[in-house]
């Protein structure tokens, strides 16, 4: 049996991924998990050590990974790397004698212990000395119970770091951060706060007047080879990822001398609009988690394939940078709005941005879905589009993919 793992991002108060919690996805034939949480587990595991390695999914962050009571219980756990995981108890889980004794001999083992939506209940305190992080699902209980509870319990809490969960808008995640909380999940990062007199450094600046020069209908030359002139950087990662894609799509091997006007013109029109403005979307992320920056690259890659699956072929390009561009305002903390006062785009990719219309934006939304692993609505919106539903967690595999290797550059 096939087994898929998701991961959702865990930031400090930075905005920087700092872990992953890893969550289990199932077959290609259903993929819309209904299995026991030892099942689930069980199959995280055997993806570990038999098939995809920690690093290639996590990097060199921590992973946090479900545990039910059984595993705990039977030692199952301990077959971890204690340095590259956090053994997250279930909310389930029961607070037993039993419990306990097997946790404290994972925590004189090394591991690090978490526990997953707390529910503010006294039986779990015993099991404190031992438990590296709380995790608050600030969705089912509100701020002020959660807060009087830290307040109040203050002194056997010492040395526990807490997480929210289940953080969907910024001033949420404000209100946790003032209230000490260190870690978070949540989509509140795809809901921006939007600045509306938000000033951009003149880096910023030229790198926006490049993406607005390569998307107008007769894009200068000249103009293009200027601003990319200007920026070393740029200029090296736009001939890395030119000789790269040039190799693997025609054969040709470029040369190290070539100057930015010949790569241009090896490049074309299109792939030149599209490695620009990746290239330059990975330049304008250096106040945000490069979370945002995978997301946007796996985000245009998984629309540009549905796009073709659905017979748009003409408009895979404008699907593409639909998502591509679709957390932009977000990375420069202004809106879509604004932003496209600066850079032209297609009616389609702006309606699908700025007002949420359009077949462009149905197939951008089908990429929030999985990314939020809200599948009936996925379902729904897969009969909506006449897309078959065999094959989506495969496309989503390869955009995933496809961003891993292009985030590397």
């Amino acid at each position: 049996m096939n087994s898929f793992i998701a991961r959702q991002p865990i930031f400090n108060r930075d905005l920087k991924t700092v872990a992953y919690e890893l969550l289990f996805r199932d077959s290609m034939s259903n993929y819309f998990p209904n299995v026991s949480d030892e099942h689930a587990t069980y199959s995280m595991i055997s993806d570990h050590l038999l098939g995809m390695p920690l690093p290639r999914l996590v990097g060199p962050h921590t992973s946090f990974i479900n545990f039910p009571y059984q595993l705990i219980i039977n030692g199952t756990a301990s077959i971890l790397p204690r340095d590259k995981v956090v053994i997250e108890i279930l909310e389930n889980a029961v607070p037993d004698a039993d419990l306990l004794s097997a946790v404290k001999k994972l925590y004189i083992n090394g591991f690090k212990i978490a526990l997953d939506d707390f529910i503010l209940e006294e039986k779990w305190e015993a099991f404190f000395p031992y438990i590296s992080t709380i995790k608050f699902d600030v969705s089912k209980k509100s701020q002020d119970e959660i807060i009087t509870y830290l307040k109040n319990k203050h002194d056997i809490l010492t040395g526990i770091t807490f997480l929210a969960e289940k953080v969907e808008t910024r001033e949420v995640f404000d209100a946790y951060a003032d209230a000490g909380f260190t870690l978070f999940q949540g989509y509140f990062y795809k809901k921006p706060e939007v600045i509306q007199s938000k000033k951009l450094s003149p880096n910023r600046i030229s790198l926006l007047k490049l993406m607005k020069e390569i998307n107008v209908d007769s894009p200068n030359l000249e103009t293009i080879e200027e601003l990319l002139k200007t920026d070393v950087t740029l200029s090296y990662k736009l001939l890395k990822f030119s000789k790269n894609i040039l190799f693997q799509r025609r054969g040709i091997v470029l040369s190290n001398d070539l100057t930015i006007r010949e790569i241009i013109l090896y490049l074309g029109y299109n792939e030149l609009r599209r490695f620009v403005s990746i290239v330059c979307i990975s330049n304008l992320d250096d106040m945000k988690t490069a979370e945002l920056y995978f997301t946007s690259l796996a985000r245009g890659r998984f629309c540009e394939l549905i796009a073709t699956k659905i017979g748009l072929q003409q408009q895979a390009h404008d699907a593409f940078f639909c998502g591509l561009f679709s957390l932009l305002d977000v990375i420069l903390e202004i809106s879509h709005e604004d932003l496209f006062q600066q850079i032209s785009l297609s009616e389609g990719v702006m309606s699908a941005l700025c007002n949420h219309e359009g077949l462009l934006y149905k197939i951008l939304y089908l990429s929030q879905l999985y990314e939020q692993q809200k599948w009936d609505e996925a379902r729904a919106l897969c009969q909506d589009l006449n897309l078959p539903e065999n094959g989506i967690i495969q496309d989503m595999q390869q955009a995933l993919k496809w961003a891993d290797e292009l985030s590397s550059y």
